[in-house]
């Protein structure tokens, strides 16, 4: 039996009984690679926690229809609260690291300028939206109902100093502790530096902050795998906050 394609939703409410033209790039790829076919089963998903079960109904030249029969509303997981900050990595790292920090149920990615990050003092513009489509896709593979979001690149000295949405942050390092060593009152953003590692003023920063510093493994880890890694066990460590609470 085939598996049921998970796709993006086209602008729009999810509701049951509407009709709706697929997205062209989403419609050859069903069409093409998945060749699916009038009467084919799929599920469109709005990134907001509204999944649909639909049914294909027209499929003609650079034309797909969908018929929406059911929908659901997926409440958002207390898990996708957290933060993911990366210092800015090469490209194919950085779109990697998206696309995993997606997977493993990252809430808010934040893309961040550090002193000895690879990339800097360019129009970064196009790079954020390129990994907002990396972020969006990616839900499709792990069948993920509400999005994570990227933001702007920000300055480190900026997200520590300023930091008013969050209550706090937590620093990787590989001289850090033990994650049930966190303290319970330490925020959920994960911070990650670039391949150098941060420098002494900006350690400075986060210790006068009163950042704490996590372990992630024995070894050091190249950025984009430190950034799933780690984000993966804060994510694990807000899932058994939830449950002890």
């Amino acid at each position: 039996m085939k598996a049921v394609p998970w796709l993006l939703a086209v602008s729009g409410a999810l509701e049951a009984g509407r009709t709706v033209v697929l997205d062209p790039n989403e419609a050859r790829h069903l069409t093409g690679a998945l060749r699916r076919r009038p009467g084919d089963e799929i599920v469109l998903a709005d990134g907001n926690g509204a999944v649909a079960e639909a049914k294909l109904v027209a499929i003609g030249r650079g034309r797909v229809e969908a018929v929406i029969l059911s929908v659901r509303h997926e409440p958002e997981p207390e898990s996708e609260g957290v933060t993911l900050a990366l210092a800015m990595t090469d490209n194919r790292a950085m779109d990697w690291a998206v696309q995993k920090a997606v997977e493993v149920g990252i809430g808010r990615f934040l893309p961040i300028e550090a002193e000895r990050a690879q990339v800097r003092g360019r129009d970064l513009g196009g790079r954020v939206e390129h990994w907002r489509r990396i972020a969006m896709q990616a839900l499709k593979q792990c069948r993920r109902p509400w999005a994570m979001a990227v933001t702007e690149v920000v300055p480190l000295t900026a997200l520590v100093e300023g930091d008013s949405e969050q209550a706090g942050g937590v620093v990787a390092d590989v001289e850090g502790s033990a994650l049930s060593e966190l303290p319970k009152t330490a925020g959920n953003m994960l911070v990650v530096g670039p391949e150098g590692g941060f420098t002494a003023a900006e350690k400075q920063l986060f210790d006068r902050r009163g950042w704490p510093r996590l372990r992630l493994g024995p070894h050091i880890l190249r950025a984009e795998t430190a950034a799933v890694v780690g984000g993966a066990m804060m994510v694990a460590r807000c899932e058994q906050l939830r449950v002890k609470s």
